[in-house]
């Protein structure tokens, strides 16, 4: 067992800067001796000294002999994987390098449909021919969660021309999958599994919290460092779960799609965040299961407000949940998620994760402050006290369509020449630009398909209702781009 005390790379870097070397390399600033006096005297003077490069002695991360490889080395080992690469451009690059690396032009692979934009990224980038594995829906909260046991076998079953599998676990909301029983359906099929488990970096470090997609053994695993722990913006990490993967050849992958100047703050984020959850991780998220608790249950005693917690699970939709993602279903007090995080924003100064239709998401974390939660809490009933008695003027949302017909595959309506045609005369068209209500950034229609009259309906509504319909050139969302006819 290795020391899960050590930080090798942040110990590197706080001894190149107490060298105080004469500087004659990247970055330009040199230490911050270029940057304006505003900007250094706001973040402060070490951010600039720890904004290194590949200097004497601190590694790199595309061919990692030294400090890199062994603060990677450890990641693996406190998160019980194979082997860990660090990621600075965000779990978009890892979903990206998972495909690529397991799937070879032309391939047929099987995705679940409610993933994120960064996956269909990639079946683009590399002209692969995908089968959907749609979601089932909880039908209370109204978003979707994963596909079914029945679903997942049957596909399984029909497509054994399919060699990789990529689930998404949990979603936005927390929402888990038995992943446990996908994996092993999977392996039993002879098939690789890779699972986006992008808000899931801190199941592994707590009992009550899901089972993680590492310890339940699937092949690849990518998780956001920067969600759900302590890691900057754009943090992530790669895991590999099994020999059924090419190691070397996910290494190459990501070195063709990262930064080949990798940011060393992002690295020494990544380092001193596996170190501090292999240390005091369970006790870290004790405190949060414990905040985010205790707030669930205030929420739930004021009148026209809903916070699920694990209740909701073991159902068709719903396995188990993460318990601290507070969701609040707010449709009952007559006002959109939306409208909710308005009326936060502007008259509590209260910021919260995300909206939809019918929900508000706040996230509870390691870092999260009492106080915090105390005026979210206090704000919501305030606005549940002044939506008493009022009528609602909301008409119920259309159901989320099901998955479009597929007339040409992602990559060929992407390459198509196109044209612009207003939302509402695309129902028959071929689509041509992923269509994706953000956040979550699940799309709705994606490139090749067929555009359906449910389609149309759904996304206007959202859009109509204060969604930002994004993948669309237009800003507008009136218009989409549609395969021109011949």
């Amino acid at each position: 067992m290795r020391d899960q005390n050590r930080t090798p790379f942040f110990d590197a870097v706080q001894s190149y800067i107490a060298k105080n070397r004469a500087g004659l390399h990247m970055p330009g600033h040199m230490a911050g001796q270029g940057v304006h006096k505003r900007l250094k005297e706001f973040w402060g003077e070490n951010v600039f000294l720890s904004d290194l490069t590949e200097v004497e002695g601190l590694d790199y991360l595309h061919r990692p002999i030294g400090v890199v490889k062994e603060a990677q080395e450890l990641a693996a080992e406190a998160y019980g994987a194979r082997d860990s690469f660090f990621l600075v451009n965000g779990s978009t690059v890892g979903n990206q390098a998972m495909i690529l690396s397991t799937c070879a032009p032309n391939d047929r692979v099987i995705v679940q449909r409610n993933s994120h934009r960064s996956m269909y990224g990639a079946l683009i980038l590399n002209e692969l021919r995908p089968i959907y594995l749609e979601a089932e829906e909880d039908r209370l909260l109204q978003f979707q969660t994963f596909p079914s046991k029945k679903t997942f076998a049957r596909i399984l079953r029909d497509h054994p021309e399919a060699k990789t599998v990529f689930l998404t676990n949990p979603n936005y909301f927390g929402i888990s999958a038995d992943i446990a029983y996908y994996v092993e359906k999977a392996h039993s099929a002879g098939r690789r599994i890779l699972v986006d488990e992008a808000h899931g970096s801190h199941f592994h470090f707590h009992p009550d919290l899901p089972t993680s997609a590492v310890d339940a053994g699937a092949d690849m695993v990518v998780q956001s460092t920067h969600k759900t722990l302590a890691g900057l913006t754009q943090t992530s990490m790669l895991h590999l779960g099994s020999r059924r993967v090419d190691r070397e050849l996910v290494r190459t992958t990501l070195t063709m799609l990262e930064s080949s100047s990798p940011s060393y703050l992002l690295i020494t984020a990544l380092d001193v965040a596996r170190m501090q959850m292999a240390v005091n991780g369970r006790d870290l998220l004790q405190r949060a299961i414990d905040l985010a608790e205790d707030a669930r249950h205030r929420i739930n005693t004021i009148e026209g407000l809903f916070a699920p917690g694990r209740e909701r699970s073991r159902s068709d939709a719903v396995y188990d949940v993460d318990l601290t993602k507070l969701t609040v279903h707010v449709s009952r007090i007559g006002l959109t998620g939306f409208q909710v995080e308005e009326i936060l924003n502007e008259d509590y100064n209260v910021e919260i994760e995300l909206s939809d239709l019918e929900n508000i998401l706040a996230f509870v974390t390691i870092g999260t402050r009492k106080e915090a939660v105390d005026a979210f809490i206090e704000a919501l009933e305030d606005i549940a006290r002044k939506r008493r008695g009022k009528s609602s003027s909301l008409t119920s949302p259309p159901p989320i369509p099901g998955i479009p017909e597929m007339v040409l595959f992602p990559f060929e309506a992407y390459y198509a020449k196109k044209e612009r045609v207003r939302m509402e005369d695309s129902v028959g068209r071929i689509v041509a630009e992923l269509v994706t209500p953000y956040p979550p950034g699940i799309p709705i229609t994606v490139p090749g398909e067929m555009m359906t009259k449910e389609s149309v309906e759904y996304m206007v509504y959202m859009r109509d209702h204060g969604a930002d319909l994004q993948g669309i050139q237009d800003k507008t969302a009136h218009y989409v781009q549609v395969v021109k006819e011949r």
